[in-house]
């Protein structure tokens, strides 16, 4: 993996430079930015997003807590659900509550770290919200949605992407 470090030993450049020219910075000589970009064009070189994330203490990962992924409703809404974090640039974590109430408040406790910008819980539990208090929660933007195993697949699309709209406004 080609990383700022290696492209800075091989090119003499230092990181600093190399995350300027990276970055499109416009401190940096043109000449300078050109061999930079097209050597880390040629070595392939990806940025490293947990190190994004700790920089820009966002992470762009959202926390799926589900009751069981092996149920169709359930796998359609993280279909729908997927399609809408990909679209904004977002990556997806799993997590299985087997619809434990103290499975839920784990998991939220131990995601509550900066590792994920917000959770969705899908829950048959209407009263989840109220057993969860905000303290398993505090800074993590947190959508509960009740599942209702009637609802249409239009319906389930309709309001995962709604959902998705809200919940990327709480985290900006």
């Amino acid at each position: 993996m080609t990383t700022l470090k290696k492209i800075s030993h091989l090119t003499g450049f230092s990181i600093s430079t190399i995350s300027k020219a990276l970055n499109d910075k416009h401190d940096i000589n043109v000449d300078t930015k050109k061999i930079i970009q097209e050597f880390a064009l040629k070595t392939d070189y990806k940025p490293n997003k947990n190190a994004l994330a700790l920089r820009s203490s966002k992470s762009s990962i959202i926390a799926i807590i589900v009751p069981r992924i092996n149920n169709a409703l359930y796998s359609e809404m993280l279909y729908d659900i997927q399609k809408c974090a990909s679209k904004k640039g977002y990556r997806m974590m799993l997590f299985q509550s087997f619809e434990e109430v103290a499975t839920i408040k784990h998991y939220l406790e131990d995601i509550n770290d900066g590792s994920v910008d917000a959770a969705i819980v899908l829950t048959i539990n209407k009263n989840i919200e109220n057993e969860i208090s905000l303290s398993k929660r505090r800074n993590l933007p947190t959508v509960f949605i009740q599942i209702n195993h009637e609802q249409s697949n239009f319906n389930i699309k309709e309001s995962c992407a709604e959902l998705f709209e809200n919940l990327l406004k709480q985290i900006n």
